[in-house]
């Protein structure tokens, strides 16, 4: 599961958010219990993502919702995913996508989109 983590992160911050839906998705289909919840959120991430770039920004805002509903319940860190990190992303992107919805703003700011990432790992030598 952690090669799974590190290639949807990886394809992910490289914004090819349809590939990194798609692994997150083979993430989704072993996991069992609370890992079950986990991989689920950070598929709707993905996918979230991945409906912003075709400018579909009300299924965006979905899926981006009910990804951060399931993460918000993994505390700062889980599996040595920054969940924080990746929910504060989240929140400002749905946030942006409020914006533009509403007209306040005309075009999404490209510039928010986070990276994933995961916990440093100190190094001993």
């Amino acid at each position: 599961m952690e090669q799974i983590l590190e290639q949807t992160i990886a394809a992910f911050n490289k914004r090819n958010y349809d590939l990194a839906a798609k692994i997150a998705e083979s993430g989704c289909e072993t996991a069992q219990g609370r890992d079950e919840a986990f991989w689920l959120g950070l598929h709707e991430t993905c996918e979230g993502y991945a409906y912003l770039m075709d400018d579909k920004l009300a299924p965006a805002e979905r899926k981006l919702v009910a990804a951060m509903e399931k993460l918000r319940n993994f505390g700062f860190r889980y599996n040595n995913f920054e969940i924080t990190n990746a929910l504060a992303g989240v929140r400002q992107c749905v946030e942006e996508i409020r914006a533009v919805r509403s007209r306040r703003k005309k075009t999404f700011d490209v510039t928010l989109l986070p990276h994933l990432r995961l916990e440093a790992k100190a190094d001993d030598s």
